[in-house]
């Protein structure tokens, strides 16, 4: 286990929630935010103490968690059943819930409700959306009925079959060009931030520096004003990960070798020991005895 000291948080928040404004000012001081996904209390309480600044309740976990070969088929229900085991584990963090596929795409006013529902069910904070285009209609109506909004260009994981795959975007001068105008127009409706994913770092530096709100990488990059990675990602429960994953620690082989030891200690009668198991006093044990 590293010994390397953990950095303080940028800034001492008040009580509860990390404040929004502050990530406009955490990009303006150079501050890097980092962000990180979590489905789960015990995974909202770590992340809430490593000092993380948001967290995304990710619809990956219908990838990570459930077994889906995508995210499509997460349905808004567990969505919001994720989001609320999060915000019992988090207090500072700022609990961003993502809106799956199918909650949203339809109308304004579908994707209204289902941002009112991770908000009033889910205790999410904020609310993301993938894609611009027509979904820049969904941001501002969402927005105008007062739930913030984090946007999300480039690679679009619930789209991807629409893009060629899970693969880099924004690789030709005219797809960088459209993916900035995606960024300036998600900004202009008024997204706090703006998840960039699997773009070329030069392409996601320069969106970086003609937005005034945050941009979060993924796979796009040093230059964004902050980071996020998957939980089972950068703690090592999944067998492969894309290239711009760094793996922070190899807790799946840690819990298969546990596993491992657990079935070998059952099978060859070393577990339960005498200090695993409850006593009662003898007198009570001889009557119960004597009742056969």
């Amino acid at each position: 286990m590293s010994t390397r000291p953990r950095r303080p948080a940028p800034s001492t928040p008040a009580p509860g929630r990390l404040p929004l404004p502050e990530l406009a000012e955490m990009k303006r001081r150079g501050d890097k935010i980092v962000v990180v996904t979590a489905y789960d209390a015990p995974s909202g309480r770590l992340a809430d103490e490593a000092g993380v600044d948001l967290i995304l309740v990710g619809d990956t976990a219908g990838m990570v968690m459930h077994g889906h070969p995508s995210t499509v088929p997460v349905s808004m229900d567990e969505m919001v059943f994720m989001c609320r085991w999060v915000t019992r584990g988090a207090r500072r963090p700022i609990v961003i819930g993502d809106l799956p596929f199918g909650s949203y795409q339809v109308s304004d006013e579908e994707a209204v409700r289902s941002a009112i529902r991770f908000v009033k069910e889910g205790g999410a904070d904020v609310v993301k959306l993938e894609g611009a285009g027509p979904m820049v209609s969904r941001v501002r109506a969402i927005i105008e009925a007062g739930i913030p909004v984090m946007g999300h260009v480039g690679l679009t994981p619930q789209t991807a079959t629409a893009l060629g795959g899970f693969k880099a975007q924004g690789r030709t001068a005219d797809k960088a060009k459209r993916l900035e105008e995606d960024a300036l127009a998600l900004e202009a409706v008024g997204c706090f931030a703006i998840v960039l994913e699997a773009v070329p770092a030069p392409v996601a530096s320069r969106v970086t520096s003609v937005l005034q709100v945050p941009t979060i990488g993924i796979g796009a990059g040093a230059g964004c004003d902050g980071q996020v990675l998957v939980w089972h990602d950068l703690l090592g429960f999944t067998e492969s990960t894309p290239r711009f994953v760094k793996r922070y620690a190899e807790i799946g082989a840690e819990i298969r070798h546990a596993l491992e030891h657990y079935v070998d200690d059952v099978r060859d009668g070393r577990f339960p020991e005498q200090q695993h198991t409850y006593a009662m006093p003898a007198d009570e044990l001889a009557a119960f005895e004597r009742s056969r």
